[in-house]
């Protein structure tokens, strides 16, 4: 992995692109054994931003926040380089530019507690934006990816019900009404294609194969995909014909159950 610069933007692009990516660290991802999903996921990540940071346009416009999830939700400090809760981490510090960002080293434990991890992005994607607003810099609605091979649970394990997320859900769709981020799921091999299309009913894209580094890789292209003047809806439009002209994936979408 290369070496990255200090943090910053290049020079000559004032555009943001806020991301959050919801990653996965449910007990679920250390198997198989052999192989854990974990170590593949820890793998691509510092193969990708050595990737982005090779391409001009997505460098010096693309802003991250990483956040996990098991049993509970942490942010990556980037300047810590460690996954935090919220009230430890620098508010100032949250969003980093990829040209200057070193991933953390993730670990698999606990459940898959993934709804107070929405609501934290999608509060998140509000503050940041307003932020770059404040700062007179131009601001594209974040983007919100969920990256999962499971399925959601409460605090305590237990599996959620599409009735359960529903209220989430409807929080994920006003948001992208009110033009404060577009939402997008990433199913790897295990996770529930029904529930999660609850909380994405045109976004959720399912991958049979643990290929993380090509998910990185399509979800960070479709950064241009996203126009100012854009619905949520065309935009999950656009990311998906984009998927299959690309061909980013092998068998990025299922065919309808």
């Amino acid at each position: 992995m290369s070496t990255p610069t200090a943090l910053g933007f290049g020079r000559g692009y004032d555009e943001r692109q806020p991301v959050i990516v919801l990653l996965d660290t449910s007990a679920s991802m250390a198997r198989p054994a052999h192989r854990p999903a974990i170590a593949d996921l820890n793998r691509a990540l510092s193969d990708w931003f050595d990737s982005v940071r090779a391409q001009p346009r997505l460098r010096a416009r693309v802003e991250v926040c990483l956040l996990a999830f098991d049993s509970q939700v942490r942010v990556f400090d980037p300047a810590a380089r460690v996954l935090v809760p919220l009230d430890q981490a620098g508010p100032r510090q949250l969003f980093a530019p990829i040209d200057g960002l070193l991933p953390p080293e993730l670990h698999a434990e606990g459940y898959t507690n993934l709804l107070p991890a929405i609501r934290l992005a999608l509060e998140l994607a509000r503050r940041r934006h307003r932020e770059l607003t404040a700062q007179g810099l131009p601001a594209l609605r974040p983007l919100i990816w969920l990256l999962t091979d499971g399925a959601p649970t409460d605090q305590a394990g237990t599996a959620l019900t599409a009735a359960e997320l529903a209220a989430d859900a409807e929080l994920l769709r006003q948001a992208e009404r009110e033009r404060g981020c577009v939402f997008f799921v990433v199913g790897v091999q295990g996770a529930d294609h029904g529930l999660l299309k609850v909380l994405a009913p045109n976004a959720t894209f399912m991958l049979q194969n643990l290929d993380f580094s090509r998910i990185l890789d399509f979800l960070f292209q479709s950064v241009d995909r996203v126009h100012g003047g854009d619905s949520a809806t065309q935009i999950h439009t656009d990311v998906a014909n984009f998927a299959r002209l690309r061909l980013a994936f092998n068998d990025l979408l299922e065919e309808e159950r």
